[in-house]
């Protein structure tokens, strides 16, 4: 009878621990699911950014250029007020 009264802790001992296990299972499976979707959508979230970063450096490079290439056209309209020569424009073939 002890025996059988051993066998039945033991028995539940193990049923019991399973039920702690799977559960622990289910728990890290949703915990590991949700760091999934977090670090994707931080991904794309540092990738917008960096994005954004780099449109602005070439916007600014782009304001620049044009701003330079406003005061070239002013001081090529000057020389050509001034001697009556003309500077070409565009790129020689």
């Amino acid at each position: 009878m002890l025996n059988v009264v051993l066998a039945m802790e033991v028995v539940t001992e193990y049923a019991s621990r399973k039920a702690e296990l799977e559960e622990r299972i289910r728990a890290l499976e949703a915990e590991k699911a949700s760091l999934i979707a977090d670090i994707a959508s931080l991904k794309e979230k540092i990738a917008t950014f960096e994005l954004e970063k780099a449109a602005s450096a070439l916007q600014s490079e782009v304001e620049s250029l044009r701003t330079e290439k406003a005061v070239l056209e002013e001081k090529a309209a000057t020389y050509e007020a001034v001697s009556g020569y003309e500077i070409p424009t565009g790129v020689p073939e």
